[in-house]
């Protein structure tokens, strides 16, 4: 861990906004090569790929809309999966061009995987990590969405310090409670950036609940692919055994979010993945 803390220190981050009508994106890029466009999980933001690096590959790390130097607009259009879609792709387009590689964790795995399956031609390669194909049950889709409504509800009414302790207690985040004291205190502060209103319509807008299911649809993606969970997650682990089989890497002794639990084993999965013919 003490290299990835080494790696943080010494970065040299561009930092641009790209406007989208009334609203904007933050953007920040590291590196230098081919693009390699980063989506972040939900309550983060592109710092949090502040330990990952791929040789050859600049990362382009975008802030959702909502959080980090993003806007946080008071309705709830921008927030929603078909917009958001409509204006990453103008985001992308814009800072990568028409070819790139695409990668997501959690909530951004979720946007990578939509977004691909929109966008396929575009996209080189694809790496999600802990991340979803949606609820195939629509009652229970349903019930997760009202359930995703009624926790942004409960941020609205609270206040981000009881967001921020809430959500480092679920169980998909036990252990981040090993690591360094100085890395949880980097994921806190990302979280205490964020804004109530903005997390609650990113839940209402584009949550588990407002994703259309599309397990269905992965023989579509015809790019090369890696689908990488943490061995102590076993709900994502299941899905990646379900769903992506051959392509599905397991880091041991890790849980939800593997870049920041084994940054050094997720860089070397990703110059794998990009360095050889078979993977």
């Amino acid at each position: 861990m003490k290299s990835m803390i080494q790696d943080i220190q010494t970065l040299d981050i561009q930092r641009m906004q790209i406007n989208i009508g009334e609203y904007h994106y933050g953007v920040s890029v590291v590196g230098t090569g081919k693009p390699l466009v980063c989506f972040h999980g939900f309550s983060e933001f592109g710092s949090t790929w502040d330990g990952i690096e791929v040789p050859g590959y600049r990362l382009i790390r975008i802030d959702s809309m909502g959080h980090g130097r993003s806007a946080r607009p008071m309705e709830l259009t921008p927030y929603t999966l078909p917009q958001m879609l409509s204006d990453l792709h103008r985001v992308i387009y814009a800072v990568a061009g028409e070819s790139y590689a695409l990668m997501g964790y959690s909530m951004g795995a979720r946007l990578a995987l939509l977004y691909t399956l929109e966008y396929p031609e575009e996209v080189s390669h694809l790496v999600l990590e802990s991340g979803s194909v949606g609820i195939e049950d629509r009652g229970e889709r349903q019930e997760r969405y009202f359930a995703d409504k009624a926790l942004g509800n409960r941020i609205r009414e609270k206040d981000i310090q009881w967001f921020s302790e809430t959500w480092a207690k679920l169980d998909i985040f036990k252990t981040q409670q090993s690591l360094p004291a100085k890395v949880q205190q980097q994921i806190q502060r990302r979280r205490l950036l964020n804004s109530p209103h903005a997390l609650a319509f990113t839940l209402e807008g584009s949550g588990q609940g407002s994703m259309p299911y599309v397990g269905h649809r992965l023989s579509e993606l015809t790019m090369r692919v890696c689908y990488i969970s943490g061995e102590l997650d076993m709900k994502y682990t299941a899905i990646g055994a379900q769903y992506f089989g051959d392509v599905h890497c397991i880091v041991p002794q890790v849980g939800h979010n593997v870049h920041v639990e084994a940054p050094e084993a997720y860089r070397q999965m990703l110059k794998q993945f990009f360095y050889t013919k078979k993977y």
